[in-house]
């Protein structure tokens, strides 16, 4: 009797050790960091603020938070030591921080607020908290999954400004994230984020905080939505002050990160609730049309598109803006006919004609420097953007290839020096009159070795794309 008394408590244990790694496996914990009052750098206003309410939601989310404010070189290591011990084995975890920033040799530094004021780029190293550091930690601890947002993006405080970035560069650099992990930062590279919008502007929140903390709570939204739609509320206000500020990604993950998991609430068009078989009930949200038809304008408003404007008048004849819509088909109309017959690049529409039906289009696109004949392909660097000047890599070849109504890209990148080389790369989407088709992608990085080439390959996310702008950017770019 006793030993199956021992055996019944040995299986309970097991059973109770078993729940906890379980449970330890799905701990999600967060840890948020602002820094306003630097004791010899120029303070900020907004970082206490922008991680007190990003704390706020995370918590109301189901996170286990850790938040700090105003601390020094050990106390911010102190913090990540342990968040990087809270979620290995398997967690899940969020580090947000809210303050200034540098980039050293292309790489991300965090200062704390003890740091003396630098005198090089090596004080600053010395002094700081390094993101490829951190990043290393969490990647040698096995967390399942970690999310590190960077609100550090802003202006130069050593000369004159106030704001989030110190350094001879501007803004923070593009980082290689480890598989696992994914970075979002405040800002694109080499960019400054916005801590208002002017004199006027009363908001407690910096310009990407603000954006950002409404989608922590949404249910069903990935961080990749949340930021394409935070990107897209950011980059339009700092247009209207003249300033350019594009949240960027870096992700190296196989799935979606959900704070909220889920499918995201469904709209439908009648009345009250209305009882399902089994005895569930579903409740049915009443809708103003109004307000979808205000949607279907926001989402075409700035098409270039004659076809959407005329999809709003069918649907909407006497709609609020079928008078600004009908000025806008009249007015597109020309330009859209004289477009409608070209089918890939520009150059494309010379071309003679494929042998068979089934047979794809093509461009070689070569970089001879004299003027090509009006029947050539379009050279190499119409097709590209470079963010900076690139001295060690090389666009050797591109050929673009029209097959099932879908674009397949093939770049060929030359590494011209002895060592290895990064690049980031995205594609620009666009029609036959060079505007945009599709969501601006996020960065993919590239590792092209010592005198050696790469390959790109890619097709075109939507048919609508018959044109394409490759940009590229590596760590060794100078400035233009």
């Amino acid at each position: 009797m006793m030993r199956k008394l021992l055996v019944v408590l040995s299986l309970l244990f097991t059973l109770l050790l078993g729940g906890n790694a379980l449970a330890a496996a799905e701990r999600r914990v967060a840890l948020v960091i602002g820094n306003n009052d630097y004791q010899n750098i120029t303070k900020l206003e907004k970082a206490v603020n922008d991680a007190n309410a990003v704390a706020a939601e995370l918590r109301k989310v189901g996170f286990e938070v850790q938040a700090f404010n105003n601390v020094g070189q050990k106390k911010m290591n102190q913090a990540i030591n342990d968040f990087v011990q809270k979620v290995s084995g398997g967690g899940v975890g969020v580090f947000f921080f809210a303050g200034h920033g540098v980039q050293i040799n292309n790489q991300n530094f965090l200062i704390p607020v003890d740091m003396d004021t630098p005198r090089d780029p090596a004080d600053v190293a010395d002094q700081a908290i390094s993101v490829p550091v951190l990043q290393d930690k969490l990647a040698d601890a096995k967390a399942k999954y970690t999310l590190l947002v960077l609100d550090a993006c802003r202006n130069n405080p050593l000369p004159k400004k106030a704001g989030r970035s110190i350094g001879s560069t501007r803004g923070l650099a593009m980082t290689n994230s480890p598989s696992g992990q994914t970075v979002l930062f405040s800002a694109g590279a080499n960019q400054e984020a916005l801590d208002s919008l002017g004199n006027d502007d009363k908001n407690p929140n910096g310009l990407f905080t603000r954006e950002f903390l409404p989608m922590i709570s949404q249910p069903g939204v990935s961080s990749t939505e949340a930021l394409k739609k935070t990107r897209s509320m950011v980059i339009q206000k700092a247009k209207s002050v003249g300033h350019e500020q594009q949240p960027a990604i870096y992700d190296q993950t196989d799935g979606d990160f959900y704070f909220v998991p889920g499918p995201a609430p469904a709209k439908t068009t009648a009345g009250a609730a209305a009882a399902a078989p089994g005895g569930t009930t579903t409740v049915v949200q009443a809708v103003d049309p109004k307000a979808v038809e205000l949607s279907f304008w926001d989402s075409i408003k700035d098409s270039k598109q004659v076809e959407d404007y005329q999809d709003y008048l069918s649907k909407y004849p006497n709609g609020q803006f079928a008078a600004l819509a009908t000025r806008r088909v009249a007015a597109m109309s020309k330009t859209v006919s004289r477009s409608s017959d070209s089918t890939l690049a520009p150059a494309a529409a010379s071309a003679p004609p494929p042998v068979a039906s089934s047979a794809p289009t093509q461009i070689a696109m070569g970089s001879a420097p004299p003027p090509p004949p009006p029947s050539s392909g379009p050279s190499i660097a119409s097709k590209l953007e470079e963010q900076g000047k690139m001295n060690n890599l090389k666009v050797t070849d591109l050929r673009a290839v029209k097959r099932d109504n879908l674009m397949r890209i093939q770049v060929e990148v030359t590494n011209i020096s002895s060592g290895n080389q990064q690049l980031y790369y995205r594609f620009k989407w666009l029609d036959g009159n060079g505007f945009t088709v599709w969501d601006e992608e996020p960065w993919k990085p590239l590792i092209v070795y010592g005198n050696q080439k790469q390959i790109i390959n890619v097709s075109s996310p939507t048919f609508k794309a018959t044109d394409f702008r490759l940009i590229l950017q590596s760590p060794d770019s100078t400035s233009n």
